[in-house]
């Protein structure tokens, strides 16, 4: 049911709303004493459209701003967060603020070279405000008749990928390990041997009738991850397939049968050899 505030109710004090660029999914949890704030979108200027539409949906505090992992459509609102709530904390794992840091120059790099890109100029204006409450496996907070966990299941779309698990709404924020609305998008940065173990472990947090709520996308079930667990599968065991068969790194890509476009697995292939190449 989408409110009419614009958010999407997914459960009991759980919410969610896609935005553009990306279609990407930022969600609420909502106690009695405040709010859970999941990402929050890709410049500061998106995050204080962000903060308004939360007070379109609540008039209680933000108690916590989270980002389910480092990329930027997912972070660099952090500020505009901030900004409101000088006293938030921004949680994530413990890889998330380093990350952050060093993927900054490529992230506006890219925005600067492409002068049409009409999110071009809010992205460079963008100041850069990393998480400073970081755990390494699991975080919980007592939002006041609502008590939400967050967990690292492991590597995949990224080193830091975190799930936000709400028990009482059986509600998951699931963030990039598990998009919707198009494939996992492997990048520079991603895990494809580990990515499904990773989702495996995800799986054991669902019921039957669980919410999964992904980085990009609509709201999906149990059958939809594991469906997607599949196809990973099938990138990573086709990757460990054709380095263990001798093919070329180069050559790699257009020997496969990808579940995904050829474009879609350059990053699975190098990441993978590379991972296999280590000692």
């Amino acid at each position: 049911m989408t409110t009419t505030s614009g958010w999407r109710e997914v459960g009991d004090r759980c919410f969610a709303r896609r935005y553009e660029p990306f279609d990407v999914t930022c969600g609420v949890v909502v106690g009695d004493a405040g709010l859970l704030v999941i990402d929050t979108r890709m410049s500061t200027r998106q995050g204080r459209a962000l903060v308004d539409d939360l007070s379109a949906l609540s008039s209680l505090p933000v108690h916590a701003v989270l980002n389910t992992h480092l990329h930027f459509d997912h972070t660099y609102g952090n500020a505009a967060l901030r900004e409101r709530w000088p006293d938030v904390p921004l949680v994530a794992h413990e890889t998330v603020p380093a990350d952050l840091v060093a993927d900054e120059c490529r992230i506006k790099d890219r925005y600067r070279d492409e002068p049409d890109d009409p999110c071009r100029d809010e992205v460079l204006a963008t100041d850069l405000v990393t998480p400073d409450a970081v755990f390494s496996s699991v975080w919980s907070v007592e939002l006041g008749g609502c008590y939400v966990e967050a967990v690292h299941p492991g590597r995949g779309h990224t080193a830091g990928d975190v799930v936000v698990r709400v028990p009482s709404a059986d509600v998951v924020y699931a963030g990039d390990l598990v998009e919707e609305s198009a494939p996992p998008a492997y990048g520079p940065d991603s895990w494809p041997l580990e990515w499904p173990q990773t989702v495996e472990l995800v799986v054991g947090l669902l019921s039957e009738r669980t919410v999964v709520v992904p980085g990009h996308g609509a709201p999906v079930g149990k059958d939809f991850v594991l469906g997607q667990r599949v196809d990973l599968a099938d990138v990573a065991g086709q990757v460990q397939a054709l380095a263990a068969a001798g093919v070329p790194v180069d050559d790699a890509v257009a020997r496969g049968s990808w579940p995904f476009g050829p474009e879609l697995v350059e990053h699975a292939v190098r990441r993978g050899y590379a991972h296999l190449a280590r000692p």
